[in-house]
């Protein structure tokens, strides 16, 4: 578990809605220097748009968001200090799983083919995949691809991971593999973000568990006071069908 540090993100009075429907009200949170911070709730409960809104996938009603004391609003340079995995891995299937993870360097910080090849195989060595470095996506796992999604995040070298339920697209044989390399991460006192349905892992790896429910955050707390003694019972109930 990693101790707290400077402030990384500040999230103040956030606010989302699809045309009539409010599905961010009023959200507020931090997270410091090498924190792990897992956020669950029911589905439809606004976890993943929030994730969306912080990378800028998604325009906020109001609020601010920032980001090593800069607001995101606007700045290309702010954002770039935060990298995403999805559930869908979202790789381009016509390049290799190296082309994959060299593309965002080269093209967004020009950075030179060289430098970004040895970059490429330093992460995918870490995520286990290097022998997988001149295979095209059709050819590999779920499992596979969800951790060359993780490499291509990391070569831009960000701040702050998030993840958005990681596992959630993948057999349940192939999700402890994901799980490991989040946790080496974790274990690296890296600040990640990550919402997940892993109740086992959320509990295991997080520092603090955020709670979401219609929009709202319900709980914000050591993960202890979530699994072992919750305080509202629609944590409570949520808790009973996922454990």
């Amino acid at each position: 578990m990693n101790s707290a540090k400077m402030k990384m993100l500040d999230v103040r009075n956030l606010n989302k809605s699809f045309i009539n429907n409010k599905v961010l009200k009023n959200i507020n949170f931090t997270v410091n220097e090498g924190e792990v911070i897992a956020i669950i709730g029911p589905s439809g409960s606004g976890k993943s748009t929030l994730l969306r809104c912080l990378i800028e996938l998604e325009e906020i009603g109001d609020g601010e968001i920032i980001i090593e004391g800069i607001s995101l609003s606007g700045s290309e340079k702010i954002k770039r200090k935060m990298g995403m995995v999805f559930q869908s891995f979202n790789l381009f299937p016509h390049k290799t799983v190296l082309e994959n993870v060299i593309e965002a360097p080269m093209v967004v910080e020009k950075m030179e083919r060289k430098k970004a090849i040895e970059i490429a195989e330093e992460l995918l060595k870490k995520v286990g995949l290097l022998e997988k470095r001149d295979v095209y996506p059709s050819r590999i796992s779920g499992g596979q691809k969800q951790r060359v999604a993780i490499a291509r995040a990391l070569a831009m070298n960000p701040d702050i991971m998030l993840f958005d339920e990681p596992t959630s697209s993948l057999d349940p044989e192939l999700v402890g593999e994901v799980l490991a390399v989040i946790k080496e991460l974790a274990e690296e006192n890296m600040t990640l973000i990550i919402v997940t349905h892993e109740m086992g892992f959320a509990r295991e790896v997080a520092d603090r568990i955020i709670f979401m429910d219609v929009g709202e955050i319900v709980a914000n707390t050591i993960p202890d006071k979530i699994f072992i003694n919750p305080e509202q019972e629609r944590i409570a109930t949520f808790l009973k069908k996922m454990i």
